[in-house]
């Protein structure tokens, strides 16, 4: 090095693969169709993975698709994004879909047994409902905390066919997010059930014969 140059170094192209435009273009996915292969692919992953749902779910029992809580809830939607990224996604295979179908039942049957032997379990997972409406009054701080107005809770008790909030005992909110409406009559009426009455010879045979003697 003579003169203070400094020599020039040659650098390989591969350092400048990624700051080329032409290199950074990604190909797009078809719109419409692909491959057959593809298709054929999405139908039996579809059906294999249908079946094996069904089969997992029915050794679960009822149980596990029951929405009683929000963790049921989340559950469920778990369940349908797993199965779709089974059927959808290239990269996903029907054995992991499986594992992680099983994973999931497995873990909500695990939880759901905790939470029927342990109180103290069954508040962390399932919570507790909230009393909104009492004896026709409206409770604001629970409203407030849940948030929940109160036209929502009116909707609820239009939904039960009735028209007067007085009559109302009690609105709650359920741990699965529906609004229970429990009410009685405070009007003199009519019953609905006026009519609807066993007639005479079912009675007498549905009823317990005596014992002699």
């Amino acid at each position: 090095m003579t003169g203070g140059a400094i020599p020039a170094v040659a650098y390989p192209s591969e350092l400048f693969m990624f700051s080329s435009p032409r290199a950074s273009v990604m190909p797009h996915t078809p719109f419409f169709f692909e491959s057959w292969y593809n298709v054929g692919r999405t139908m039996t992953l579809s059906v294999i993975g249908f079946v094996a749902l069904i089969a997992m779910l029915r050794v679960s029992g009822k149980r596990t698709l029951s929405k009683l809580n929000v963790f049921d809830f989340i559950f469920v939607v778990a369940v349908g994004s797993v199965f779709a990224a089974t059927i959808i996604e290239k990269d996903v295979t029907l054995i992991e879909g499986v594992a992680a179908l099983a994973t999931l039942i497995c873990l909500q049957l695990i939880l759901a047994e905790l939470a029927a032997r342990s109180s103290f379990f069954e508040r962390i997972i399932n919570g507790k409902p909230t009393l909104l409406l009492s004896h026709g009054a409206f409770i604001p701080r629970a409203l407030k905390r849940e948030r929940i107005t109160e036209e929502e809770v009116r909707a609820a008790i239009r939904a039960e066919g009735v028209t007067r909030v007085e009559d109302v005992d009690a609105v709650v909110l359920e741990n699965d997010g529906t609004l229970t409406v429990a009410w009685t009559s405070k009007k003199p009426g009519e019953s609905s059930l006026v009519d609807a009455k066993v007639p005479l010879d079912e009675r007498t045979e549905d009823r317990p014969k005596r014992a002699i003697g």
